[in-house]
């Protein structure tokens, strides 16, 4: 089975539109929720073909492109706030993907770590 390329495409795109601080107000809760169900189908899809470093990268810059999207100073508290509430879903993910391997402890507690400064640098 091959990678789905419009998949990776709506992924690069969605990331690029949240990355670029110009969507409306209104227009933010569909553009976060498109690029969640996009990071999750694609990271299912990587699964699937048992491509774990693949599903591991697409499921941390998600993560942490909701993370910048939280703490960014041009954002409303309305899109700050919808950012937050996306952040479970590839933070679970990741959880779940790191407790079937051997060094998960290590590896989610660096990730936590991690997320954990992204929220205090700001």
């Amino acid at each position: 089975m091959l990678l789905d390329t419009a998949l990776w495409q709506d992924f690069s795109r969605l990331s690029r539109q949240l990355k670029q601080n110009g969507t409306v107000t209104s227009d933010y809760y569909r553009l976060i929720s498109d690029y969640c169900g996009c990071c999750c189908r694609l990271a299912t899809q990587l699964e699937l073909q048992r491509n774990s470093l693949l599903q591991e990268w697409c499921l941390r810059y998600a993560l942490f492109t909701l993370a910048e999207g939280a703490t960014c100073a041009n954002h409303s508290a309305f899109q700050k706030q919808l950012c937050l509430d996306m952040l479970y879903m590839p933070l679970m993910a990741l959880t779940r993907l790191y407790q079937r391997q051997p060094q998960g402890k290590a590896e989610l507690a660096a990730l936590h770590a991690k997320l954990k400064y992204c929220f205090h640098a700001n």
